[in-house]
């Protein structure tokens, strides 16, 4: 049992992934709109591959969140031990959030960059709680090699698909940078989609899966290609992009909190 102190033992775990490939910004904001959520509810926990490549975690977790970072060191620790226990502890009636890497390392596949030799990544992945592809960047611009680089993040435009919490087809702004697209999502019984990308382009057509919701076994699967769990007070105003975007996210704060709470709902957690 994972548990922060002795008077804490009745309480279920959050465990956030901290290990190789976890974005050190993606693990604090993470952490920061979770705790601010649920409270002290739950003991909220940073876990590495050590943890998750063990089984000891099942019984006491009540929700694994893979954060945004890069998906390739996760496939490198987890590969097969760590990945079977993700699976099984998620089909056993487990939930899993993944978020922008974290949702790109749930799918049965991934093309990130395709024709970019210095970007591209393209491969199966062993989770598959999304059965289909998840591609990417969604918005252009994004380029992992240089993390002082804010071209690729954007205030994305979301259109809402269900009636609840918000009405069908209103947007949302959320913080985007890098996150994939969930391709025919609708083609899949499994899944739900909860919100659509808006295209950045008034031609266009294309209305990708931004964030889904997948049945697997007994458990669920939420994963979101933005970022929603970013507190966008805490943005960098330094680079141009963020400074640019920075009020519109300000000015969508109490949306995104609602969405968070709401997808806190979907995944049975109790919060604020």
């Amino acid at each position: 049992m994972l548990v922060t102190s002795l008077n804490a033992v009745a309480l279920q775990d959050i465990l956030i992934y901290s290990g190789p490939g976890a974005g050190k910004l993606s693990i604090e904001n993470t952490l920061h709109t979770i705790k601010q959520l649920v409270g002290d509810r739950y003991n909220v926990i940073t876990v590495g591959p050590e943890v998750i490549t063990k089984q000891d975690w099942f019984k006491n977790t009540a929700l694994l969140i893979m954060p945004g970072g890069a998906d390739r060191p996760y496939l490198a620790k987890l590969r097969g031990q760590g990945n079977a226990n993700i699976r099984e502890y998620v089909s056993n009636g487990g939930k899993y959030l993944g978020i922008c890497a974290g949702a790109y390392y749930s799918a049965d596949r991934i093309a990130f960059a395709v024709g970019d030799s210095d970007l591209e990544v393209t491969g199966e992945r062993e989770l598959k709680f999304f059965p289909g592809l998840v591609s990417g960047p969604t918005y252009s611009g994004y380029d992992h090699r240089d993390t002082s680089n804010y071209a690729g993040t954007r205030a994305a435009k979301l259109t809402w698909q269900l009636d609840a919490p918000f009405a069908n087809n209103s947007n949302l702004i959320v913080f985007y940078n890098g996150g994939g697209s969930f391709i025919d999502a609708d083609k899949f019984s499994n899944v739900i989609i909860l919100a659509r990308y808006n295209p950045e382009q008034q031609d266009a057509v294309n209305s990708p899966a931004a964030i889904i919701e997948c049945k697997v076994g007994k458990g669920i699967a939420v994963l979101s290609g933005p970022h929603f769990e970013w507190n966008p007070h805490t943005l960098d105003t330094k680079s141009e992009y963020l400074a640019k975007i920075k009020p519109q996210l300000e000015a969508n704060e109490q949306a995104r909190l609602q969405l968070a709470k709401h997808l806190l709902d979907r995944l049975a957690i109790e919060h604020g």
